[in-house]
């Protein structure tokens, strides 16, 4: 059966072959940088790994550094599209949603992300070119929020910055086993269970509720 060229528009058959092949160096790259280290794994290995030579993996990629920041850059350009949309969230439902988005993305390649973590923790550069540039933006968002709906009368008077820092802290400890392989991916029914209770916690955590006797 012919390739289904409208999957990729604006591309040749040899193109679309390449891509395949780069993912696939990619992939079995990620999977074993998450599971021996970005140091301990050699390009032989990934080239073994997908079965192909090690010269052949020099024509798409020219080592294994650059392999590594591909995998960055394509878990980064996703999680970018999706902080994109933050300042349109407007409820309770698009919360959730906008969590279960973020969880889906960052458990689906789950190696993409256990490598990502692995080399931020020694590496500096990954960590604040990779890491650190999106919680930024992800802190500035929610330090605005809060404040606003403080300002509204919605939320009690907390510290808008440490309680962003507090939110997302509670995120990634909702991901923490899995990323830590002690737990599998959670199905979609089960993500969207844990994206419901990380909101309502972080909600009923700092939402105003009448007759309530607060300690601020």
């Amino acid at each position: 059966m012919a390739e289904n060229s409208i999957d990729h528009p604006g591309t040749t058959r040899r193109d679309r072959r390449i891509l395949r092949q780069r993912q696939d160096i990619m992939d079995a790259a990620a999977s074993l940088f998450a599971a021996n280290g970005y140091a301990a794994t050699t390009t032989k290995d990934i080239a073994a790994a997908v079965d192909i030579g090690e010269s052949t993996l020099y024509g798409y990629f020219p080592g294994k550094q650059e392999i590594l920041m591909a995998i960055f850059g394509e878990q980064s350009k996703q999680v970018d599209a999706i902080l994109a949309s933050i300042s349109s969230l407007d409820d309770y439902q698009s919360y959730v949603s906008f969590v279960d988005l973020l969880m889906e993305t960052l458990l689906s390649k789950v190696d993409y992300t256990r490598a990502l973590i692995g080399e931020a923790w020694i590496n500096d550069r990954v960590l604040n070119e990779y890491v650190m540039t999106r919680a930024r933006i992800l802190t500035q968002y929610l330090e605005a929020f809060i404040a606003s709906r403080i300002e509204n009368g919605d939320f009690r008077p907390v510290e808008p910055r440490l309680t962003a820092r507090i939110i997302i802290a509670t995120f990634i400890g909702a991901l923490l086993p899995v990323l830590r392989g002690v737990q599998p991916p959670p199905d979609p029914l089960q993500r969207k269970a844990l994206a419901e209770a990380v909101v309502k916690m972080i909600s009923d955590g700092i939402a105003v509720h009448p007759g309530r006797q607060d300690l601020t």
